[in-house]
């Protein structure tokens, strides 16, 4: 036998061997199907699902299974597993049109115009005519603004179906968008003339009426709606949200109750009624809405995680945990739970934790707002400012009318010191919500920032003086605003009021002393010591301690400084000033020592760690100080003082790591690029890597911001003379060295200068 009849009769072999069992198995996908149908005839929706999983199950790519398990997801208000089932279904039988216009559908609703104009045009280029694609082109290009393709598409769906009404809504709404009101209000009410009985037609003229600000025409439609849907509790809903625009809180609360009552099995109304509650600031009613929910609809998750929310937010917190740990026993996944979790670390500071919970969730929930905004918290209490401003950018985009939102992205803005764009978002704070104090206190803020004073007092002379006086941070941004207008009367007033009121306010006490004392530092002292009397203070204290400095009063100086490290252990700020000034003072073991004192208790402090390098460095203990600049860089990677200092150090000495010095001066350099003595410490390195133009280049360089100094002058004639420039280095050392003024290298300087001549 040849090997070409072999294989034909393995061919046949195999055919004839699975032709059964392929044909077994349609057999089998068909009947789970079909029974699948017969329970959705019967509205037994739970064991259509079953069959028609099992016939998936036989058959992955039973585009018809998956389209009714499509629908049955939808049904069930399980929309991801819905798209899912309908995308894999649109993608596996292009013909099935109403499957391709709900997964466009789905995508609008998410925003993905893109995505969504490409299923809509898949749908039309198999049937050019197909009403709901029509319908839904004519939504994208109404979104994108180009109203006569929108009227174009929709007129075209109308030719087909005159006698379609959700046409006309479409119709009207594309004229309503081109101020053309006559027209728009005619394609309304022939959408209700056509379908009188629809409950959406008649809201939709009711938005029509209300954009307007048609008073009339919106009370006679209403008074219409009432008769013809006196049971329907969306009417009701829609009431609610009226009287609230006007203010009318009682008719809206009874609407809401009433809207309720029409449908008791509804969580979310109950969830809609807590909303209202809030946002009107009736917590109380808010909490006991939501315990009766939670009472009447014991399994529904979601009002639990609303209550434990509300009671986190009224600081009732063990009510609040009890809840969240009660959820998280039974769905560790659960995220609404999860989030309450990542919030209680956030108190308790633990925010690294936090992150860790939330970072997850901003993955699986990329359209849920929360979690990116309680991220931006996080990352900003840890002062990872770039992320935290990266979140909260991504929160607002979920959710733009949050004035939370708003207000964290001024705060975030105002730190960066960009007060025009805090000013920005503070006052969409405001537009959003009035009530919003933080946004308006970030907005005075910014405006004193921006050094608007006259614009930042107008708003806090506008506020209720009660509110203005029992508020030590907006009291303060008042006296920098009078301050920035030179009403010095004024200033005088409010940071009097600040220090009655916040009497520990070290920032108050040290502008009101500016104020009342001026250049004056006996009176300046009498009047820090008369307030300390009353309330000693750590900060008054550092205060003091820089007052007999200036007054060059040393040893009081340092008897100020260290009550301040008495009263408060755990700021630095005492110990580091203590010790700079015993630098000052040539007290190098003392200044050493106090260092260290500071590094029992906070080993990790990098002010403490750069203090003490340099004061190791000026006494030539090169591996000591070497030792703590490497432990800072440990624990913040890019500081460039501690990357400027090594490199110099490392350079300095005998066979030094050229390379790592290079590495970190120019790691130094990247970071501030004006600053001369980095400058100078990169043109060093290349010094003694006998890269003497580059040395030359970088010495220049920092000579251009400080033309005058003598020790980068004299490394530059170094360079010059190894680079062969011998009668410019001379010139320019002669020159540096006939100056008066005193520099560390001067005697070695003036050796180079006498071997040069020889």
């Amino acid at each position: 036998m040849t090997l070409k009849h072999l294989s034909t009769l393995v061919f046949l072999v195999i055919f004839f061997c699975t032709l059964p069992a392929c044909s077994d198995t349609n057999e089998k996908k068909a009947k789970h199907y079909q029974r699948a149908l017969e329970y959705i005839k019967n509205s037994d929706d739970k064991a259509a699902i079953l069959e028609l999983k099992n016939a998936i199950q036989l058959d992955a790519k039973f585009a018809d299974a998956r389209y009714q398990l499509g629908l049955l997801y939808l049904k069930a208000g399980d929309p991801k597993a819905a798209f899912g089932e309908l995308q894999r279904t649109a993608s596996l039988d292009p013909n099935n049109l109403d499957a391709g216009v709900k997964v466009a559908e789905f995508h609008l609703l998410s925003r993905n115009k893109e995505e969504s104009r490409k299923y809509a045009e898949q749908v039309l280029a198999v049937n050019p005519n197909y009403q709901d694609g029509l319908a839904l082109l004519a939504n994208l290009e109404l979104i994108d603004g180009n109203f006569p393709k929108a009227e174009e598409t929709i007129d075209k769906a109308l030719q087909q179906a005159p006698e379609n009404d959700v046409f006309y809504n479409i119709k009207g709404r594309i004229l309503a968008a081109q101020n053309k009101w006559e027209e728009s209000e005619k394609q309304f009410q022939k959408a209700i003339e056509l379908k009188p009985d629809y409950f959406p037609n008649y809201r939709t003229l009711l938005m029509f009426y209300e954009q307007r600000k048609d008073e009339r025409a919106l009370q006679t439609l209403l008074t219409t709606m009432l008769q013809k849907f006196p049971e329907n509790p969306q009417l009701q809903l829609m009431l609610a949200g009226l009287y609230q625009k006007k203010g009318e809180l009682e008719k809206a609360e009874h609407a809401l109750l009433q809207a309720i009552a029409m449908q008791k099995d509804s969580s979310s109304f109950r969830l809609t009624l807590a909303d209202f509650y809030k946002n009107h600031q009736m917590y109380n009613k808010a909490e006991e809405s939501l315990k009766a929910a939670v009472t009447d609809f014991p399994k529904d998750l979601q009002l639990q995680v609303a209550l434990a929310e509300l009671q986190f937010d009224l600081q009732k917190l063990p009510e609040a945990r009890a809840i969240m740990e009660s959820i998280l026993a039974s769905n560790p996944a659960h995220g609404g739970a999860n989030l309450i979790k990542a919030r209680f670390l956030i108190r308790e500071g633990k925010n690294d934790e936090a992150i860790q919970i939330i970072t997850p969730l901003t993955s699986d929930y990329p359209k849920w707002a929360d979690p990116f905004y309680y991220s931006a918290l996080a990352h900003l209490r840890i002062g990872k400012i770039e992320l935290a401003q990266k979140s909260i950018e991504l929160a607002m985009q979920n959710n733009p009318a949050n004035d939370r939102y708003h207000a964290l992205a001024a705060q975030i803005h105002l730190l960066r010191g960009s007060g025009s764009d805090a000013e920005k978002e503070a006052g969409m704070a405001l537009s959003i919500n009035p009530r919003n104090f933080i946004a308006l206190k970030i907005l005075v803020q910014s405006m004193v920032q921006e050094k608007a004073y006259e614009k930042a007092v107008k708003i806090i002379e506008s506020l209720d003086k009660k509110l203005l006086a029992e508020d030590p941070e907006l009291l303060g941004t008042a006296g920098m605003a009078y301050l920035g207008l030179n009403n010095t009367e004024k200033a005088k007033q409010t940071f009097t009021t600040l220090l009655t009121l916040a009497p520990d306010n070290s920032k108050a006490l040290s502008l009101l002393t500016a104020l009342t004392a001026g250049k004056d530092l006996d009176k300046a002292i009498a009047f820090v010591k008369n307030h300390i009397a009353a309330h000693p203070d750590g900060g008054h204290y550092l205060l003091l301690g820089d007052l007999y400095v200036n007054k060059k009063q040393f040893d009081e100086a340092l008897q100020a400084y260290e009550k301040a490290q008495e009263l408060r252990p755990e700021d630095p700020q005492g110990y580091i000033l203590r010790a700079n000034l015993l630098n000052i003072m040539g007290k190098t073991d003392a200044t050493i020592a106090q260092y260290n004192e500071l590094l029992k208790t906070q080993p990790n402090s990098i002010a403490g760690l750069m203090g003490l390098a340099t004061a190791y460095e000026s006494i030539n203990r090169f591996a000591e100080a070497k030792a703590k600049y490497q432990r800072v860089l440990e624990l913040q990677p890019n500081l460039p003082a501690a990357s400027n200092n090594l490199a110099w150090l490392i350079a300095s000495e005998e066979n030094g790591d050229l390379g790592e010095a290079l590495r970190l001066a120019m790691q130094a350099k990247q970071a501030l690029p004006d600053q001369a003595n980095i400058t100078d410490t990169l043109g060093w390195v290349h010094y003694k890597r006998n890269s003497y133009p580059l040395a030359i280049s970088q010495f220049k360089q920092a000579l251009e911001h400080r033309p005058e100094d003598p020790t980068i002058r004299y490394h530059l004639a170094l360079a010059q003379f190894a680079n062969g420039e011998k009668e410019e280095a001379i010139a320019l050392l002669e020159k540096v060295l006939g100056d008066e003024g005193r520099f560390k290298e001067r005697t070695e300087a003036t050796t180079t200068l006498q071997s040069w001549k020889k």
